[in-house]
């Protein structure tokens, strides 16, 4: 009858850097958060990481896993 409540408030996040190409362009790149867990330049593609975020709240995702999750985004 009680139903699951998560303690952990913790929430991904998503993260904005801008870095220079080979070609010397500047590009936006997109990146995760989690508490004092950052990874940036992921992905160029904001919808993806917008995704992978989405899902990572949804299921819970503990912080101590988030580089073995962003290798499994970028391996897919």
């Amino acid at each position: 009858m009680f139903k699951y409540l998560r303690e952990d408030t913790s929430v991904w996040k998503i993260t904005k850097t801008r870095t220079t190409a080979e070609n010397g362009e500047e590009v936006e790149t997109y990146g995760i958060q989690i508490g004092n867990t950052v990874i940036n330049d992921v992905s160029p593609c904001k919808h993806e990481i917008q995704d992978f975020v989405r899902r990572l709240n949804r299921l819970g995702a503990s912080e101590i896993h988030a580089f073995e999750l962003v290798e499994d985004f970028l391996g897919r």
